[in-house]
């Protein structure tokens, strides 16, 4: 009896899990995906892809499988999906610039299709153009952002759009248009800010001029300082590389060996540098000296005669050391001619 029991419900529990075998097989749809890109939000099993990336979905049915060709003819084609980004997506721009914006489409699935570029919101008097202006993602395009002078000052937010496939994907771009930067021509400006020399001094000797210079330019500056006496420079020094808003403090030395005695005017100049023209801060006086006789020294020659000066000395020392000669030779031939008389006279008187 037991083991009449145990049979019926073996082979009840036999009939049971066949009729749930059936059912699926005749029934259900089991989804088998193929290799390529599917869209992870969809069902897989509603849609395919066609073009790059081929997939396709296929049902199974009882113990046979349906024909994928009649399969894909039922089957809807998957929309693409792509993905839009802009770099950078903030820009400062002046006016009467140019700027440069990528925009990158990715592709993430569906079926390819190829997909336009196009921009809205744009500000007056700007243009931008799309380099290229459509493509098949992936692919970026250049975008070329010209601003002018009647582009308004501001922030403005730029719309990008692509758009393919039945889809639109959008980017802000934040542009910030400000004004031209204006350019302000360098400066150049070298002043004589202070000058003094020493009220006396003996000819022979150096005399110091001292000199304050400023550079009151926005360029470093390379110039010459120069130091005159009643017109004639005496002296003068080479300045290299004085800094905008430095100071330069220099010692000129004047040799006054060959001047003559008397009052002099000193006058410290610094020749314009190039494109220099305020031109009344470029000299200044430094006072009046007063060259004296080095006691046992004989008077000097001015500067511009020294070469006359030196000849006249010259001759003047030949005549003398000429007459002392000849009065060398007029006094030995006296003196020859009284030993000639004295000895006549004393042959005489023998």
């Amino acid at each position: 009896m037991l083991a009449c029991v145990l049979l019926a419900m073996a082979l009840y529990l036999a009939i049971d899990r066949g009729t749930m075998v059936e059912q699926e097989l005749s029934g259900r749809v089991v989804p088998n995906p193929w290799s390529g890109y599917l869209d992870g939000n969809r069902p897989m099993s509603i849609c395919r892809t066609d073009g790059l990336g081929q997939a396709t979905s296929s049902m199974q049915s009882g113990s046979t499988t349906n024909n994928v060709a009649e399969e894909d003819e039922e089957t809807p084609t998957c929309p693409i999906s792509f993905t839009l980004s802009l770099s950078p997506p903030n820009l400062k721009q002046d006016q009467q610039s140019t700027s440069l914006v990528h925009a990158l489409v990715t592709y993430l699935s569906g079926t390819p299709a190829q997909v336009t570029m196009s921009a809205k919101g744009v500000p007056a008097a700007t243009v931008i153009l799309f380099a290229p202006m459509s493509g098949r993602p992936s692919f970026s395009s250049a975008l070329t952002i010209t601003t002018s002078a009647q582009t308004p000052v501001g922030r403005f937010n730029i719309t990008v759009l692509a758009r393919g496939g039945g889809l639109e994907k959008s980017a802000i771009l934040s542009l910030e248009v400000l004004p031209p930067i204006q350019v302000v021509p360098p400066v150049h400006d070298i002043a004589i800010v202070s000058a003094r020399v020493q009220e006396t001094a003996t000819i022979g000797g150096f005399v110091s001029i001292n000199a304050t210079v400023s550079n009151h330019g926005s360029s470093s500056e390379t110039f010459e300082l120069q130091a005159y006496a009643n017109a004639t420079r005496v002296a003068d020094q080479s300045v290299f590389k004085l800094a905008p808003a430095a100071i330069y403090m220099g010692r000129l030395m004047w040799n006054t060996t060959g001047y003559r005695p008397g009052n002099y005017t000193v006058v410290v100049v610094v020749p314009p540098v190039q494109g220099e023209l305020s031109l009344l801060d470029n000299s200044r006086e430094a006072g009046q000296i007063i060259l004296t006789q080095g006691p046992g020294s004989g008077p000097g020659p001015s500067p511009a005669a020294s070469g006359k000066g030196q000849g006249f000395i010259y001759g003047r020392q030949l005549a003398i050391v000429a007459a002392i000669a000849e009065s060398v030779i007029v006094f030995f031939a006296v003196l020859r001619s009284k030993g000639k008389g004295s000895t006549g006279k004393h042959v005489s008187r023998i």
